[in-house]
């Protein structure tokens, strides 16, 4: 009898013994993957920190002018660290179509749309969207931006955001992402996936584009801006054709805007002051996704104005 209460005490230290290890391990695991976890943040911060030197050098090298042959512009860099790697991704926000740019009222004598709505329907009739897919979502999309209640168009205003399953009211104030663009009226998946390279958002509504920047297969946007005037082939020439430290002046770049309106060629820019870095820093199992915003400021140096940790879908 008594050997068998000794073995039956054993048998309950095993048990116990091994629960205390299993739940010491998972603490450890989990101990292991908040320090990478810190670790991997820590060090997108550091890239950050680096992406700021950069640009700021690259201001100071060429206060004037930016262009795709700057530090900055590298594609996709990988850097090997010595318990992972930190990989990171620079984006010119003024080599873009400024989403806000369509809460822009009609100028002085200027009728119908204005002219940044005009230049974003030519972009998506240059994506292969047809002339009423292009109307209504150029619509919506003022719709979603401006401060009324009133339909504009082909657009939607509360009423038929309401009638969703789940509701859901627009903004009716300027994007603070690109990605509240999947919530317009008439943006599949599909058409945001296509659009999204092309487009950015910007605290104004000014619709300026840095020629310098804009990517060598990304002509449609010329196509928009001149809004129609330029064709398909034109914008890629004009691109191909495009310096390698790009234009130094507007002069410069006249002869390569020809037809284009008066109001079209302001839109134009040859210097950059806002960018976003994208960064991910890999520890382990662990990892950490980065997205900062950094303008540029009277000193040409560059300040972070606004961060965020990010679900990585940049990189997907």
């Amino acid at each position: 009898m008594a050997l068998l209460v000794v073995m039956l005490i054993l048998a309950v230290m095993v048990v116990v013994a091994t629960q205390m290890s299993g739940r010491l391990q998972i603490e450890l695991r989990r101990t292991a993957n908040l320090s990478a976890g810190k670790q991997a943040w820590w060090y997108a911060m550091s890239a950050e920190a680096l992406v700021a030197k950069a640009l700021a050098q690259d201001a100071k090298d060429s206060p004037e002018v930016t262009h795709l042959g700057q530090h900055w512009a590298r594609d996709d860099a990988t850097f090997p660290l010595p318990d992972g790697t930190l990989s990171g991704r620079v984006r010119d926000l003024y080599g873009c179509f400024n989403l806000n740019s369509l809460g822009t009222p009609n100028s002085s004598g200027e009728t119908g749309h204005p002219y940044p709505a005009r230049a974003f329907k030519q972009l998506l009739l240059a994506l292969e969207l047809d002339e009423y897919e292009s109307s209504q979502i150029t619509d919506a999309l003022r719709d979603w931006i401006d401060s009324d209640t009133v339909i504009s168009g082909e657009g939607a205003e509360d009423a038929y955001y309401e009638g969703l399953k789940p509701a859901y009211l627009p903004a009716n104030q300027p994007l603070a992402s690109v990605d509240e663009l999947r919530a317009v009226r008439g943006v599949t998946p599909t058409l945001y996936r296509k659009l999204r390279p092309y487009v950015c958002v910007r605290g104004g509504a000014d619709l300026k584009v840095n020629l310098n920047t804009i990517g060598v297969d990304q002509p449609e946007l010329l196509v928009a801006l001149s809004e129609g005037s330029m064709g398909l082939d034109d914008a890629k020439q004009v691109l191909r054709n495009r310096p390698k430290k790009g234009w130094e002046n507007n002069e410069a770049v006249v002869a390569e805007l020809a037809g284009w309106s008066e109001l079209a060629r302001n839109t134009i820019t040859l210097k950059s002051d806002l960018f976003e870095a994208h960064m991910v820093a890999e520890v382990g199992d662990s990892r950490a996704f980065l997205t900062s915003v950094l303008q540029r400021g009277r000193d040409n140096k560059f300040t972070v104005i606004r961060r965020l940790q990010d679900d990585g879908e940049e990189w997907h």
